[in-house]
């Protein structure tokens, strides 16, 4: 009975371990094979991925377009101080007694034998056709509506354009932020391949070990288990560093494929670069925006005010052709327009550009509080990521030398595996919180300048700096 349940153990260890191997090859393969699916990765500097993002990022792009139209749109508002020139051609054709007679008045041909004519002439006229040439000018000489309206377009110009040049912070920073991502996901990738090596390396000691007499089948097991661990964290790297290249291609304003970093960025990249507050492109939109909604207010009390013009036509009439010169006439006016009352809509328009004045005053007040306040958590923030650099870097080295006293102690017989496998993991999580320590620095100071308005402004300076 004895035999039979250590005969049963040992086939179940074989068949264990049997189907360990056969796993671990799978993932071995997988991973030596995902190398070769990505050598071909197309590689862009952070200056070339800036460039793109502004280029081809569609909501940096957007923006641009919301400029331009805005732009347009004061061209548009301008136009109510030009002239109107009108050139119409019309066509009648009657046999109305009235039109009749102003027919023939307009093309001069009104004689003596119109008026003595045949009983009922004026009741039952013949049938007069005319072709009326009218060219009109229309000049405001006052109207409040068309100065207030090129004040507002301006206005909106004006934040347009600085929400554009916002959009441009964001598509740059989302690029810089990106970018970041794939340089630690491959930080991640390298200290996982370098985990997965030195947990081969602790399988290869405890076998040696345990063929030599001196070690534990139960050690080599959980060695195995060890590198098992350390060859999936490897795959969910690699799987990480894919989707972060992804995110750089799309974050690059591509519609899909990914992307690669060429070099990555020191924790120095942002030293010597003093960021001071800056008037950030978003709160001026904004602020624009308030100023623009105070004209729309004042507009809707100028609606109470009376309204200027002059005009002034030339008509040509004949009875058979188009654009005829028959006979031509001219007239000059001029027109004052004073609307007295109108159902309260002016009243009522009065009070929402009032309300909408104070939601844009509001909503500007609300913004620079909150950018204050995310400026001095980015400062804050930073110093804490230079803090815990330093600190994970020393972890590092500690981690390190005692993994190596651990390993030597380990093959002379000194230590166990349990002590060996622990301090691999501490090391393991020493080089991850340094890798990620690292890559939240150069974050945290690519913040400061963000959400100081200076982000764009520092990366440009940086390229002409080294170009």
């Amino acid at each position: 009975m004895t035999m039979s349940v250590f005969i049963y153990i040992v086939f179940v260890i074989f068949l264990w371990e049997f189907q360990f191997r056969m796993r671990s090859s799978l993932i071995l393969g997988l991973l030596l094979l995902s190398p070769c699916l990505s050598s071909a990765t197309e590689r862009v500097d952070l200056a070339a991925a800036v460039h793109e993002a502004l280029a081809n990022r569609p909501q940096a792009r957007a923006a641009a377009e919301e400029a331009r139209a805005a732009e347009a749109a004061v061209g548009e508002a301008r136009s109510g101080y030009l002239p109107r020139v009108v050139l119409t051609e019309t066509f009648t054709r009657t046999d109305e007694p009235a039109g009749g007679v102003f027919i023939r008045l307009n093309q001069e041909r009104l004689s003596q034998a119109d008026m003595v004519g045949a009983p009922d002439s004026f009741n039952f006229p013949p049938v007069r056709q005319d072709f009326e040439t009218r060219l009109t000018l229309e000049q405001n000489l006052y109207d409040p509506a068309v100065t207030y309206g090129l004040s507002r377009a301006r206005k909106g110009a004006a934040a347009a354009e600085s929400g554009a040049r916002w959009s441009a912070e964001e598509a740059a920073f989302s690029a810089f932020r990106a970018y970041l991502e794939v340089q630690a996901t491959g930080a991640a990738l390298a200290w996982a391949e370098s985990s997965r090596e030195e947990a081969a390396e602790t399988l290869r000691q405890a076998a040696l070990r345990r063929e030599g007499g001196v070690g534990l089948k139960a050690d080599e097991l959980r060695a195995r288990v060890a590198l098992s661990e350390a060859e999936r964290r490897l795959l969910g790297a690699r799987n990480d560093l894919t989707i972060a290249r992804r995110r750089l291609a799309l974050a690059l304003g591509r519609e899909g494929g990914e992307v690669d970093i060429a070099v990555p960025i020191a924790p120095a990249f942002f030293a010597g670069k003093e960021s001071p507050p800056a008037a950030r492109a978003d709160l001026e939109a904004l602020r624009l925006q308030s100023e623009e909604a105070r004209l729309a207010h004042r507009q809707s009390g100028a609606d109470y005010l009376p309204r200027l013009g002059v005009g002034a036509s030339y008509a040509l009439h004949d009875p058979d052709i188009p654009f005829g010169d028959e006979a031509g006439h001219w007239a000059v006016q001029a027109t004052l327009r004073w609307e007295i009352f109108d159902g309260l809509r002016r009243s009522e328009t009065r009070t929402r550009t009032g309300a909408a004045r104070r939601v844009a005053d509001l909503r500007s007040r609300e913004a620079q509080n909150q950018a204050r306040l995310a400026s001095e958590e980015a400062q804050l923030r930073a110093e804490e990521a230079r803090l815990h650099l330093g600190m994970a870097r020393q972890a590092v080295d500690a981690a390190l030398e005692s993994h190596q006293i651990l390993t030597e102690r380990y093959k002379a017989g000194l230590t166990n595996l349990t002590d060996l496998l622990a301090g691999q993991a501490a090391l393991d999580r020493a080089r991850a919180d340094a890798a990620d320590a690292e890559s939240r620095l150069v974050l945290a100071e690519g913040n400061v300048h963000f959400q100081n308005g200076t982000f764009l402004q520092t990366m440009l300076s940086a390229q002409e700096g080294n170009p």
